[in-house]
């Protein structure tokens, strides 16, 4: 009987092994279909100041995403300031938690960037490629980004990257990121206005609630509403290139920002005008047909 079992045991084991891969193999196959494209799209200094959310401010391309997606009317950012916003939404921890306590550009970098979203994915299988700004680490390196695409630097050169990146041939999920520097203000003023186009009429601009309607705030926010003009323009060209590819419906588009706009009592102010934000998503797990959801929601989320 021992001599039996020393005989079975090994082909017994070697059967089990056997079993036990291809259950494996078969269970990571039934992952890989299930697993989603991502492109992540998100701006600076937007705030909730695009057409979709009333304002009048054209901006048909992320209206169209809205009415083809989900539109969450009262999205909030855990920061109303740059880096610890994207590093809460990155890692889904308050920044406090994350140990992101200020703005790269000043010296600070998140602490452990293994806790990172491209990081995760790209441990389980994602392509994560990087088309854009990122401001949570000083590293690039750190960012978890599998690929991340070089180039001149300027927001219509991250469309071209992006757009690229679209046209490839891809033989697993991918995480892409496309950041914009846009809405973010330059200097005095903002971003250009979108080529070939005119220059937004201050006379005839409606400056947020929260600030006096003068000659000034006019033209400070016809100025804001070129550059969300001209961000809009990208945006459009990126989702252009996505819905041309065969993967589209296969794709969750992620758009948002990471608070509020660059005005007086706005960004860097923990008020609904600091943290308010525009997120849109549009894909698979129910984000179609132009839905438009109310209920509270953070990028901690």
């Amino acid at each position: 009987m021992n001599l039996e079992c020393a005989c079975i045991e090994p082909t017994f084991l070697l059967y089990v092994t056997i079993l036990q891969d291809e259950t494996r193999a078969r269970r990571e196959i039934s992952w890989s279909k299930n697993m989603v494209n991502i492109v992540y799209i998100h701006s600076h200094d937007t705030g909730r100041y695009v057409q979709p959310y009333g304002y009048s401010i054209p901006t048909p391309a992320i209206q169209r995403l809205a009415e083809q997606g989900a539109l969450f009317r009262k999205a909030f950012c855990a920061n109303p300031t740059c880096s610890p916003s994207r590093a809460s939404l990155l890692t889904g921890q308050w920044a406090h938690s994350c140990g992101m306590g200020g703005l790269v550009n000043r010296g600070w970098s998140l602490p452990n960037p293994d806790r990172l979203l491209p990081s995760f994915l790209r441990q389980h299988g994602y392509s994560t490629v990087r088309a854009g700004i990122q401001h949570v680490v000083k590293d690039p390196e750190e960012g978890g980004y599998s690929r991340i695409l070089g180039g001149e630097n300027g927001d219509w050169n991250t469309v071209a990257r992006a757009t690229s990146f679209l046209n490839e041939r891809h033989d697993k999920p991918f995480f892409l990121d496309v950041g914009f520097f846009a809405t973010h203000r330059h200097g005095d003023g903002f971003s250009d206005h979108p080529a070939n186009t005119e220059p937004t009429d201050p006379n005839y601009v409606r400056p947020p609630a929260i600030l006096p309607d003068n000659p000034t705030t006019r033209e400070d926010m016809a100025a804001y509403i070129d550059a969300a003009r001209s961000l809009d323009d990208m945006i459009g060209a990126v989702i252009q290139s996505l819905d041309e590819q065969t993967f589209a419906d296969e794709t969750l588009v992620i758009c948002t920002t990471d608070h509020g706009i660059a005005f007086p009592r706005m960004k860097c102010n923990l008020t609904d005008h600091g943290i308010g934000v525009m997120l849109i998503l549009r894909g698979p797990g129910g984000f179609t047909g132009g839905s438009v959801v109310d209920s509270l929601v953070s990028h901690i989320d």
